[in-house]
């Protein structure tokens, strides 16, 4: 094998799937209408930069369809069908970009596992839970009383503190370190040095400097969620920090004690709640955004990208800038800081005109 070469993907690039499936059938399985040779073998995914024999790539905008086409792709995803096709062959959705994720689902074999048991570097305190076919990799440390769901994979240098929970078919990255009596839902991924129950930031003004607020919580994460790398999630100060089922956090996110975040939110990275923060249900936050204390961002609101939420939000809401305000406000107001340069000098012009 050649330097840099990974032995799971193809020499272009794309992922090798371990099972064979045709068009036909990927088109079946996620509701697509499939044109040209539903036969035609499919070997993995590529860009449409790195197109490689037997692969499917997704046209996501139209004008990408035609050199898709033309390529030696197998198949192609795309919204628009040319007037013939034969091979590639194309599957027709309205939605390029959910179907290929659903597509590359169908063709993900999964996360490295490691073996069931007990990696015998590993420690394990005798109190602790174990499910069935759970897989303790190497220097991972398990505390007193923590419990470890069926099937749930930790992998090299994972710590699970005092009476921490990792649910079932859990997927802990190396590295991820879970706090006191903190909980993971059941099917959740969280990628390697994301530290979930860490300390949040507690202190006040004393007599002599700063006084520590000593921090009592936990952090309750729900199901089928996702904690990207290095983001840390600290827990309450006094009651929990609490997130739903489905969220999605990136990586290098920070969320502050005593937050508490609904079901399907996506957090991008960069992006950090402040203390007591309440995201309710459906919001999605662009890179770089935040919250402030105890500020409510309510169901559904789209928060832009680098916006400040310093106050509460209406239902549905999309918000941006500093502080951040109603989208269509905040881009007209762009649009004008945009053009001061022009107004002063016109500004000038017409003050020297006066004289």
């Amino acid at each position: 094998m050649a330097f840099g070469e990974d032995p799971a993907r193809g020499r272009g690039g794309y992922a090798i799937m371990i099972a064979r499936i045709t068009a036909a059938e990927i088109a079946a399985l996620v509701g697509a209408r499939l044109h040209g040779d539903g036969t035609v073998v499919i070997e993995g995914v590529a860009p449409l930069s790195a197109i490689t024999p037997g692969a499917i790539v997704f046209a996501e905008k139209e004008r990408d369809v035609p050199a898709a086409m033309a390529s030696a792709a197998a198949a192609v995803v795309a919204s628009a069908v040319p007037p013939s096709v034969s091979r590639p062959a194309l599957i027709e959705t309205p939605h390029v970009r959910r179907t290929f994720a659903e597509i590359c689902q169908l063709l993900f074999t999964g996360y490295p596992r490691e073996a069931t048991g007990v990696h015998p570097t590993a420690v394990v305190d005798l109190s602790a839970t174990l499910g069935a076919d759970s897989a303790i990799g190497p220097h991972v440390v398990v505390g007193a009383g923590c419990r470890i769901g069926a099937r749930a994979t930790l992998r090299a240098g994972v710590v699970l503190d005092e009476g921490a929970e990792v649910g079932e078919d859990c997927y802990l990255f190396p590295g991820v370190v879970v706090g006191r009596y903190s909980v993971i839902g059941a099917r959740t991924v969280v990628h390697p040095n994301a530290v979930i129950g860490g300390e949040g930031f507690g202190f006040t003004e004393g007599s002599d400097g700063n006084t520590k607020q000593p921090q009592f919580g936990r952090v309750v994460v729900g199901a089928d969620c996702e904690i990207g790398a290095c983001t840390t999630i600290d827990r309450g100060t006094l009651g929990d920090t609490v997130l739903g089922d489905d969220v999605k956090v990136d990586n290098l996110v920070q969320i502050a004690h005593n937050c508490r975040v609904g079901s399907h939110v996506r957090i991008s990275a960069l992006s950090g709640l402040a203390g007591g923060a309440v995201v309710e249900d459906g919001c999605v936050f662009g890179g770089q955004s935040g919250v402030g204390n105890r500020v409510t961002v309510r169901r559904g609101t789209l928060v832009g990208a680098q916006a400040a939420v310093l106050a509460d939000t209406e239902p549905g809401a999309k918000v941006w800038g500093t502080p951040a305000q109603d989208l269509r406000k905040a881009l007209k107001e762009s649009v004008l800081i945009r053009r001061l340069p022009e107004l002063l000098a016109r500004l000038r012009a017409l003050e020297r005109r006066g004289r």
